[in-house]
């Protein structure tokens, strides 16, 4: 496209938002598509080669360097934008405990002043604030005191990058900016906690995979009441009483049962503490916005997980401030990459980039480099977690688990409050636990703030229960994976929630295959023989095993697949490549239905959607049953809309909204285009014999499609009777899980289908008849009405998770007495991932996962408060990330278990790879040095002061 301006209503979509008009756009630049990381034709052919992926889509766009991180972008290479980039800067604060009072910019020449500077009172003159996800105080007033480190005061705009160069050297780590004034308490210390939660089960008479006495899918959660900004949990005691009452009668004895002294039981009591982990990913959060005043176009180019929500939020503040009224549309490109593991997912950053646009009057630019990203970039949460474990002595059975965990959330609240419940949730890890008490609950400080970032709380909490195992092994004298044998969950039994996980647990198997292996069957022997051959040095073997939720309960994906004339397949997802390999995946995922690879998947489709017209009307977690029975009347009702990206989401739900569009294609146009095909070259058009009536007796061989000993038909020559016979040939789907799949039925070309999505829109080929002609709307499709759905119980939110995917580890190291250094000398990897979409995608995710977990259990870390990130000193010359010759890449194996059958669905593996590395170096590090470490990261300094 050769101009923005002239054109650009045919490629946007939209929709409307509070009278705005929103649109999602591919982020195109000058000289190409990031969106598409397209392929040329030679590449594409290359890509396909023998049906198979070859190589990542997106490979070839990030060795050549090309634009397809939205960090890459300026003003000049976005179509139709002014040449002229104005800059922006974010004034913070590194003190929590003074008066604000102000800040002083006279150290800066005239050619490096600011043109603009934005405070809180241009934000409250203008009436404009933060979405209510992130609190108040987007900017803090002078007089008060910083909720948390890093908190922003002023947005400085700049003209130039020269100006803003300049002013940036000097006011950057410049104590002489900032005034403050008294001394104060802590803002935290006056704020209630985010959240608090307590899972409560007591097993029934009828066993593991009975009816519960209690549980809180069965009964109900209940909540505490907040006294000095504690949680208060209901003091009465009641068998018969109310949910909570009933509760706290089970609670208790637990509690007094650990207590009592009973001598069949071996009690563990152990307190835990976590670390605060920057994400560290390569492309540190940036902003580019611009309004077009001559066709009322606020345009933003952004880095986010999550642009739906982005998108819908930023309309409700471009209401406000100084371009109130004058905003007719947004227009939000979407970058191709929006990763970071978590890092990314709700971000604050992007809002003040839109806040400095609102003002510049021109294209700006707001980008983190690594320093402000430490300073105010998500971080994992850190956890204290005190825990009691009961086993019995002879049976080797737990008998009752109790945890209390203490979560910090950092100065706003972000999604500390799923990510406290998940943790909590998690603790149980893959053994049957009869009779549990978790508490877990948030609070604010003036850290800055934590969110989704990989692990999503399970790797703090599943990583003390696997050293509770390590050690409770060590005090029975037992082998620690006969204990795990002694107590892993088995298919069919209850959660510490009481609800029954779906699927084959296989853990058993993996811990069989994990037994029999070399490195824990020798390693006594080759202790005695490696300490004996290198002094100095002391060895050790652990082992973890853990398994991973994956889904939010309120799971949303869309997706749409194109057939061409031609054969050629394009596919458009929700979801954004994180890194993962999503667009690659969802090219192969096709190939089931259609029998070949995709040409094009597109990823961050936001408003794409619109077609089915969808509303939301209630959070997805809070609607109750008889609000979901009236709701669901409406067609075009839906629990959720969009969904953010996350690392363990796409291989599931993506892969389900895939599938179900290829399917339906497949179904009503290719099936029944090749039994037309059939029926002409041998019955002579005439019906088709009963051995043609049945699709799920096709297959597709080497791309092309057979039945019954018919002969193989190509894509090619399918799509094009498909498009004259005027069938199916595209499909759009939306669907919903909360821990199972909404179900509706649609009127598909006269057949009554029923299908696992519930929103449906179709395109047709050119021999479509009048009447489908006439159904299709300005989008392009034809929007079905569902005659009937079928949502999943509102109780099943009290399941909290339910699909898991489970991974082990065993880490064979070397820790040198000197330094205390860990040396990595080989590892293993277990790994239960459902269907593989593509192995070496896998693969990858199980190497990374071996780096992420060494990094978290010896290496990163950060201190809290003012000697921690939000002092704005942090970067990688301070955070120590591990090198690539300490991860231990090049001596890992692994071994993924082969899927039960052909129809297994595919599970989300991108966060458990790291998980259960973490358990295995500690109990490593214990069996080489004897020391037990229940603080992380293990340092070598901390190693050295343990052993010396």
């Amino acid at each position: 496209m050769n101009s923005f301006s002239s054109s650009r209503r045919t490629f946007i979509k939209r929709c409307v938002i509070s009278g705005i008009a929103v649109y999602s756009a591919p982020l195109l630049w000058k000289m190409g598509n990031s969106q598409a990381a397209g392929l040329s034709e030679a590449l594409t052919a290359q890509f396909k080669a023998s049906n198979k992926l070859k190589f990542r889509m997106d490979g070839i766009a990030k060795v050549t360097g090309e634009k397809i991180y939205g960090r890459d972008y300026r003003a000049m290479d976005m179509p139709g934008w002014p040449d002229q980039q104005g800059y922006a800067y974010i004034l913070r604060l590194d003190d929590a405990g003074h008066v604000y009072q102000g800040f002083d910019l006279n150290m800066l020449p005239q050619q490096a002043r600011p043109n603009q500077v934005i405070t809180a009172k241009e934000l409250e003159r203008d009436g404009v604030s933060l979405p209510p996800f992130f609190g108040s105080d987007m900017l803090l007033p002078e007089g008060k005191t910083a909720h948390y480190l890093g908190h922003a005061v002023a947005i400085l705009l700049f003209d130039d990058f020269a100006a803003f160069k300049q002013a940036k050297n000097l006011l950057q780590f410049n104590k002489k900016v900032i005034r403050y004034g008294e001394k104060t308490a802590f803002v935290s210390e006056s704020k209630d906690p985010y959240t608090s939660w307590r899972i409560i089960r007591e097993e029934g008479e009828s066993g593991p995979s009975g009816e519960d006495k209690y549980s809180p899918l069965q009964d109900g959660i209940f909540f505490p009441h907040y006294k000095a900004h504690r949680p208060q949990w209901p003091e009465v005691m009641d068998q018969q009483g109310s949910v909570s009452e009933r509760g706290m009668y089970y609670a208790g004895r637990i509690n007094e049962d650990i207590t009592g002294g009973n001598e069949n039981w071996q009690v563990l009591e152990r307190e835990y503490r976590t670390q605060i982990i920057d994400p560290m990913m390569m492309e540190p959060e940036a902003f580019n916005g611009w309004f077009d005043e001559k066709e009322g176009t606020f345009h933003t180019v952004i880095t986010s997980q999550s642009p739906q929500d982005y998108q819908e939020q930023a309309v409700h503040m471009l209401k406000h401030g100084p371009l109130a009224g004058k905003v007719k549309n947004l227009v939000v490109h979407s970058p191709f990459i929006g990763g970071g593991f978590g890092a990314k997912d709700h971000s604050i950053f992007p809002y003040y980039g839109l806040v400095a646009a609102m003002y510049a009057g021109k294209p700006i630019r707001l980008a983190n480099d690594r320093f402000e990203q430490f300073q105010a970039g998500l971080k994992r949460h850190p956890f204290t977690m005190k825990n009691r474990l009961a086993v019995d002595k002879k049976t080797l059975k737990i008998k009752a688990l109790t945890a209390d965990m203490t979560v910090d959330g950092g100065g706003r609240v972000n999604f500390t409050g799923s990510v406290t419940m998940v943790g909590a949730t998690a603790l149980q890890s893959i053994y049957y636990i009869p009779r549990n008490d978790i508490k877990a609950t948030a609070y604010a400080s003036r850290n800055p703030d934590s969110g989704s970032m990989r692990g999503y709380g399970t790797l703090q909490s599943m990583a003390t229960m696997e050293s509770m195992m390590n050690e409770m092994a060590g005090d029975l004298k037992v082998d620690a994976i006969d204990l795990r044998r002694a107590n892993v969950m088995e298919s069919g039994q209850r959660n510490t929630q009481g609800a029954i996980p779906n699927g084959a647990l296989r853990y058993r198997e993996m811990l069989d295959m994990a037994q029999q292996h070399p490195m824990w069957l020798e390693r006594a022997a080759k202790k005695a023989a490696f300490e004996a051959a290198n002094p100095g040095k002391k060895y050790g073997v652990g082992f973890g095993i853990t398994t991973k939720d994956y889904g939010t309960g309120a799971a949303a994906p869309s997706a749409a697949v194109r057939l061409s004339k031609t054969g050629k397949i394009e596919v458009d997802i929700c979801f954004m490549e994180m890194g993962t390999g999503t667009q690659s995946s969802q090219a192969v995922v096709v190939k089931d239905k259609l029998g070949v690879i995709a040409d094009k998947v597109t990823v961050a489709e936001v408003d794409a959607w619109q077609a089915m017209q969808q509303i939301q009307t209630h959070n997805p977690y809070f609607i109750n049953q008889q609000q979901q029975d009236e709701m669901e009347k409406n067609p075009r009702w839906t629990p959720v809309i969009g969904m953010a990206s996350a690392a363990s989401m796409s291989s599931y739900y993506q892969t389900h909204a895939t599938k179900a569009a290829a399917e339906v294609i497949f179904r009503h146009g290719i099936w029944p285009a090749a039994v037309a095909i059939w029926s002409e070259k041998y019955f002579n058009g005439a019906m088709a014999p009963n051995n043609l009536n049945d699709a799920g007796a096709a297959r597709w061989v080497d791309g092309k499609l057979t039945t019954q000993g018919y002969p193989p038909l190509s894509i090619e020559v399918l799509a094009q009777r498909v498009h004259d016979m005027g069938l199916v040939t595209g499909a759009m789907v939306h669907a919903f899980n909360r821990w199972a799949w909404s179900e509706a039925t649609y009127d598909i070309l006269g057949q009554e289908v029923n299908l696992e999505v519930d929103a449906l829109a179709l395109q047709y080929g050119d021999g479509a008849n009048d009447r489908q002609k006439a159904a299709m709307n300005s989008k392009g499709y034809h929007l079905l009405d569902r005659t009937s759905v079928n949502y999943p119980e509102t109780a099943l939110n009290n399941a909290m998770v339910t699909y898991y995917a489970p991974c082990a580890a065993m880490v064979e190291i070397a820790v040198n007495e000197g330094n205390g250094e860990v040396e990595i000398l080989n590892s293993h990897t277990w790994l239960e991932a459902g269907k593989v979409i593509v192995e070496e995608l896998v693969e990858g995710q199980i190497q990374g996962g071996l780096a992420m977990g060494v990094g978290h259990a010896l290496y990163e870390e950060i201190p809290s408060f003012e000697d921690g990130a939000g002092n704005g000193t942090w970067n990688l010359n301070r955070y120590k990330v591990p090198l690539a010759s300490q991860v231990g890449v090049w001596n890992q194996q692994h071994t993924i278990l082969p899927p039960l059958s052909d129809t297994d669905p595919s599970k989300g593996i991108g966060e458990v790879v790291m998980i259960s590395i973490v358990p295995a170096l500690v109990e490593a590090v214990y069996q080489a040095t004897s020391v037990r470490f229940y603080d992380l990261p293990m340092t070598s300094q901390k190693i050295k002061g343990a052993i010396s």
